[in-house]
C-alpha cells in the first residue's frame, strides 16, 4: 500500500483528537472529583447513584420530619407544664378558700385571683407554633377557646371549637407518629366539666362563700392534675421515640452519604496519574507530528 503524506497527517490529527478528547476526561474528572458525569460514562454505576440519591432524599425528608414531630412535642411538653402549674396554685388558692373562718373580702380576693388563673390557662391552651395551634386537632388555623359569653354571670364561659382530629409525622416508610392532643384531652371533661368549668364554679363558689363547694373543687382540680401529669408521660414516651428514630436516621443518612460517594467520587490520586499520562501521550503525538513534514531541498541547502 502506497503511503502518502496526506494520509501520515490524517492519522496524526485523528491520533491526536483521540488523546486531547482523553486529556479533557481526565481534567474534567479530577476538576469536578466526579467518575462520572453523565449516563454514558458507566450506565451501571449511574442507575446505582440515582437510586441511592432517591434513598438519601428520601432519609433526609424523614429526618425533617422527625425534627418538625419534636419541635411540636417540646412545645406541647411546656405547655403542659405550665397548666399543670397554673392548677396547682389554684389548688392552692381553693385550699385557702375552704377555709371557714376567712373572712368573705378575702375569698372575693382570692376568686379574682382564680379569674386570672383560668384566663391564663386558656391563653397556655391557645398555644401556637408557627401559626399553627397546637390544641385545635386539625383545626390548626383558629383559636381552640375562645370566650362565650353566658348571660346572668360576672365571668364569661369558655367554648371548644377545635376538635378531635390527629396530626401525624411520617417519620419511616409506611410508620406515622401522633404529635398532638386536643384540647379535649388535655384540659378534657371531668364529670362533664373541663378546668375552665371547674375554675369558673370555683370563682362562682369563692363569691358566694358555699365553703363545701370549695373543698369539692379541690377533688376536682387534682383529677384534672392528674390527667395533666398521665398526658405529659404519655408525650415523654414519643419523645423517646422521636429521639430515637432521628439517631436511627442520621446514621442512616451518613451510610447512604458514604455509598453514593463510592459510587460517584473519583479515587484523586488515581486521576492524577491518569492525567499525567495523558498528558503524555498527547505531547508524544505532538512531537511525532513535527517529525511527518520530510527535509526539503533547502535543508540541504543550509
Amino acid at each position: 500500500m502506497r503511503v502518502t503524506n496526506i494520509m501520515l497527517a490524517n492519522n496524526l490529527l485523528r491520533n491526536m483528537w483521540f488523546n486531547m478528547e482523553r486529556l479533557a476526561e481526565c481534567q474534567d474528572r479530577l476538576s469536578s472529583g466526579k467518575e462520572i458525569r453523565r449516563p454514558s460514562d458507566d450506565p451501571v454505576r449511574v442507575a446505582a447513584s440515582l437510586a441511592l440519591r432517591s434513598s438519601l432524599g428520601e432519609i433526609e425528608q424523614y429526618a425533617r420530619n422527625v425534627d418538625d414531630a419534636r419541635t411540636w412535642m417540646e412545645v406541647t411538653d411546656d405547655a403542659l407544664a405550665s397548666a399543670i402549674e397554673v392548677l396547682q396554685t389554684a389548688r392552692e388558692r381553693a385550699v385557702a378558700g375552704a377555709n371557714g373562718t376567712l373572712p368573705q373580702a378575702s375569698r372575693d380576693a382570692i376568686a379574682q385571683e382564680v379569674k386570672q388563673l383560668r384566663d391564663q390557662l386558656m391563653q397556655i391552651a391557645n398555644t401556637n407554633l408557627g401559626g399553627r395551634y397546637i390544641f385545635g386537632g386539625t383545626k390548626t388555623d383558629k383559636e381552640p377557646y375562645v370566650y362565650e359569653n353566658t348571660s346572668g354571670t360576672d365571668i364569661n364561659g369558655i367554648k371548644y371549637q377545635g376538635n378531635s382530629g390527629d396530626i401525624e409525622y411520617e417519620i419511616a416508610p409506611k410508620i406515622s407518629v401522633c404529635v398532638n392532643f386536643d384540647g379535649q384531652e388535655v384540659f378534657g371533661d371531668n364529670n362533664n366539666k373541663d378546668v375552665f368549668a371547674v375554675l369558673g364554679d370555683l370563682y362562682s363558689y369563692l363569691k358566694k362563700g358555699e365553703t363545701a363547694n370549695i373543698s369539692a373543687s379541690i377533688g376536682d382540680i387534682d383529677k384534672l392534675v392528674d390527667n395533666l401529669i398521665a398526658r405529659r408521660g404519655e408525650l415523654g414516651a414519643r419523645e423517646n421515640r422521636m429521639e430515637m428514630s432521628a439517631d436511627r436516621l442520621s446514621q442512616d443518612q451518613v451510610q447512604q452519604t458514604n455509598l453514593l460517594s463510592q459510587a460517584e467520587d473519583a479515587d484523586i490520586a488515581k486521576a492524577i496519574i491518569d492525567l499525567k499520562n495523558q498528558e503524555n501521550a498527547y505531547r508524544t503525538t505532538l512531537a511525532a507530528g513535527a517529525r511527518i513534514i520530510m527535509p526539503t531541498l533547502i535543508d540541504f541547502l543550509r
